[in-house]
């Protein structure tokens, strides 16, 4: 296991001549830590070939001493020592990063022994974290949406957790009750297409809807909206030498309100059946959100983000459509994205958002956009949206 988010320091003026920073060696601050027993596990909301994320109530962990519903991070039972290096290091970086309002952001961590635990819990042999936070509007990975009905039922998993724990918990901000954009889109398009009230929204004619409609229904707006915070949160990790290296549709979590914060739960991904990871070397890889270089050279930088986020663009923009529809994964893609080719403009997009994903997709990434002329760009348009 290795976390996707990777800070990293600059050795020479080129992009591609830098380091990651090894925070094995860093000192972890106690002042993230939180009592182990004050916290109350719930279902599993994810998991995957390395750990799991997992809804709990954390007693105390507010300013105000309330409970707070959080997400915590955890790996599976009985994982090797690399594995448990790669979670506090992660720890240790995200207490470095800072807060953000388009992060999902960390709370605490448990990493040394409690006491009796209390109610539900889970038995883990493992580091995980907790991160406070919002709900969000759209169910998690095993919702169950019904299509006639449109209702969101959760499919909820419980399990009880002995007392004295040596694991690590690292406590997240958010409880992902409901799903992630790329989800939260497909919903609303698939509702919509009953309704013919879509295409009209998206493209700025004027509709009468009752409140509760309201929130299901995306407006052009809308889409600016999340690409415009997504371009903010990846302008701040840009400012702490961050790369994400994963970011696409399903890394961007919706939460109420219509706030949008980027995370990175690869961990209880289970990219072994997710056809969006590709087997690449001795890897599986997001192939169809990655940079050339990233692809080509296995380099990734701050200006690789950046061609991830065009197709994240593209996605949002065509309502949660797959990259490069109809064209397969082998060797004539990896012949196409080097030759140039580019996706062509989706339904959804203007001729100026269009723009910004081809200035993202430039070949040569020192020609590629920072993130904060991606953030001034979008926020112009949204200005005379």
């Amino acid at each position: 296991y290795e976390s996707q988010l990777q800070m990293i320091q600059m050795i020479g003026p080129s992009d591609n001549e830098y380091i990651y920073i090894d925070f094995r060696e860093f000192e972890y601050d106690l002042k993230w830590e939180f009592p182990r027993e004050n916290l109350e596990f719930g279902q599993v909301l994810g998991s995957g070939a390395f750990g799991k994320v997992v809804n709990a109530t954390a007693y105390g962990i507010s300013n105000a001493g309330d409970s707070v519903q959080v997400a915590v991070k955890m790996l599976k039972e009985k994982p090797d020592t690399s594995e448990k290096d790669a979670l506090m290091s992660e720890l240790k970086m995200m207490t470095h990063i800072g807060s953000h309002e388009n992060i999902v952001n960390l709370l605490g961590a448990c990493t040394v022994s409690g006491n009796s635990w209390k109610g539900q819990f889970i038995k883990q042999k493992g580091k995980a974290y907790l991160v406070k936070g919002t709900h969000l509007k759209y169910g998690v990975n095993t919702t169950v949406c019904r299509e006639d009905e449109f209702e969101i039922t959760q499919s909820r998993q419980s399990m009880n957790v002995p007392s004295g724990s040596n694991e690590i918990v690292l406590c997240s901000e958010e409880v992902f009750e409901y799903e992630n954009t790329l989800s939260f889109i497909l919903h609303l398009s698939k509702r919509c297409k009953k309704k013919d009230v879509l295409c009209d929204v998206v493209l700025g004619r004027s509709i009468q809807m009752d409140e509760e409609e309201d929130f299901n229904v995306l407006t052009f707006e809308d889409l600016l909206c999340f690409s415009y915070q997504v371009a903010k949160g990846m302008e701040f990790l840009e400012s702490k030498s961050c790369i994400h290296r994963d970011l696409a549709a399903r890394n961007i979590l919706v939460t109420h309100g219509k706030v949008v914060k980027i995370c990175d739960f690869g961990l209880a991904r289970d990219v072994v059946n997710d056809s969006n990871y590709i087997v690449r070397g001795n890897a599986r890889l997001p192939v169809k959100w990655m940079a050339p270089e990233s692809l080509f050279e296995m380099t990734y930088t701050m200006k690789s983000d950046v061609w991830s986020y065009g197709i994240l663009l593209w996605e949002i923009f065509s309502l949660g459509v797959n990259p490069y529809p109809g064209i397969q994964v082998d060797r004539n893609f990896y012949k196409l994205i080097q030759s140039g080719f580019k996706m062509d403009r989706p339904y959804y997009a203007t001729k100026d958002v269009y723009q910004l994903m081809l200035l993202c997709w430039a070949l040569d990434s020192r020609k590629r956009p920072t993130f904060s002329w991606l953030v001034s760009s979008l926020a112009s348009q949204l200005a005379e949206a």
